[in-house]
């Protein structure tokens, strides 16, 4: 069954992707479980419906891992070294990859055309690679002329050489050209786990909703408490994959678990399901903050204000335009593109020279749960250093504010701070046993 789309969705559709093309890449489960084909299949059908062209590039399962046997991976590459002898077994899954999507369309009704793998052209990799190639060029036309016929583009991993014979192209790598090739709005990969993860401070991995270019190639190199790579070497060629797409021409990649209404979970909430990547930064932090974001900040205020505790006491400290004013020089605004999605600030702590205060944490309805708090904090605490003092407490009785500071501060005894904190407990009368106070220390790297 087709999904329904609210009325809502339906007209973004019609502006944001009607009349242009996304490109969806599979591979494992997706290809080989049912059920998650399927929930694959109707969201790009759904797609399809509201006049978006679609192309489906897959990978091969776990069949063809079986096939081949032990991998042996290149050791600067990470791909799979391809001898001779398994290229039989490759032209059986790029076979068995037609035949799957074949039979699931007809179910579903989906108009559809399976390209052949010579779409792809491509020459061996030297250096020991074998039998496993890369990408030369694309035959764009093919692809194109399925697009143009309402039907979906069906793609498998693989190439061929100039001579006609087949070659193991990553199945990422000729979604990233694919998709570039027909001018993709989106790319949207598939995968096991929900996004792009990152260890917090404690150690547990945790989805990053956003990324740039930049901030991608810099995760490769990052590494972990306990001194490893946050991105291993099986994620490499994918992430690879992703930063040659973006810088092809495609603006918009994002990688999702492959589950149940994934796609538009993605596409249409606040936070979508999995992690967007684009080439451009789209989070722009000004500090110090200027009086034209004013009015701006006054909006967000308002429409946080609204959190309270179950009694009705604001989470946001009431603060009147001329206090607000007064902390423009150390208040920090983050704006996705040209909309304001969040804005914190810091004060001096009376009696404590060396402390500075950070409040005002307001982060807009439809960005909660983004990550930008803590990239607010992060970048508070930077500042806070900059500004010479050597410690920062925060005061809050919120439970989300609550979770985002125990992964970057520390909770702290209340009578180390009995002054600071008594203060704060009196604007919320019976629910000040809510409130609690966090130190961080700064620098933080």
């Amino acid at each position: 069954m087709t999904i329904t789309l609210s009325s809502t969705i339906a007209q973004h559709f019609k502006q944001e992707l009607a009349g242009h093309t996304v490109a969806h890449k599979v591979s494992g489960s997706a290809l080989e479980n049912p059920e998650i084909r399927g929930e694959v299949l109707r969201g790009i059908q759904t797609l399809m419906k509201h006049n978006v062209q679609c192309l489906l590039i897959s990978g091969a399962g776990s069949s063809l891992d079986q096939a081949l046997g032990t991998k042996l991976s290149h050791p600067t590459t990470n791909l799979r070294v391809t001898p001779k002898k398994d290229i039989p077994h490759i032209e059986e899954a790029i076979t068995t990859i037609g035949r799957i999507f074949s039979e699931h369309c007809e179910r579903l009704d989906i108009p559809y055309e399976v390209l052949p793998h010579s779409v792809t052209q491509a020459i061996r990799l030297l250096d020991g690679h074998k039998e496993t190639g890369g990408i030369v060029g694309m035959n764009g036309n093919a692809i194109h002329r399925v697009l143009k016929q309402g039907k979906l583009a069906v793609l498998p991993f693989g190439g061929t050489d100039s001579s006609g014979n087949t070659l193991n192209v990553n199945a990422d790598d000729v979604a990233a050209r694919a998709a570039a090739e027909v001018h993709a709005k989106k790319l949207i990969m598939y995968t096991n786990e929900e996004g792009i993860l990152m260890p917090d401070a404690n150690g547990k991995l945790q989805k990053i909703n956003f990324l740039d270019f930049h901030q991608l190639f810099h995760l490769t190199r990052a590494i972990n408490a306990d001194g490893d790579f946050v991105i291993d070497a099986g994620m490499l060629p994918k992430v690879k994959a992703i930063l040659e797409a973006l810088t092809y021409g495609v603006p918009q990649v994002h990688v999702v678990q492959a589950k149940a209404k994934a796609l538009f979970e993605e596409l249409f909430t606040r936070t979508g399901s999995g992690t967007l990547i684009e080439k451009e930064p789209f989070l722009i932090l000004d500090y110090p903050t200027r009086e034209k974001s004013f009015n701006d900040i006054l909006q967000i205020r308002a429409e946080c204000s609204e959190l309270s505790t179950p009694l009705g006491v604001p989470f946001l400290k009431p603060l009147t335009p001329e206090e607000l004013k007064r902390l423009l020089p150390s208040t920090l605004t983050l704006r996705q593109r040209d909309f304001l999605v969040g804005t914190v600030y810091f004060d001096a702590v009376s009696n404590h020279a060396d402390t500075a205060y950070i409040g005002g944490f307001a982060v807009g309805e439809n960005h909660q749960d983004s990550g930008y708090g803590k990239v607010l904090l992060r970048s508070a605490l930077e500042q806070i250093e900059e500004a010479g003092f050597s410690k920062a407490i925060s005061i809050t009785a919120s439970n989300a504010v609550k979770h985002m500071y125990e992964n970057l501060g520390a909770k702290e005894d209340s009578s180390n701070w009995s002054d600071v904190l008594t203060s704060a407990k009196q604007r919320y009368g019976i629910d000040q046993d809510l409130v609690s106070l966090y130190t961080f220390d700064v620098p933080t790297s």
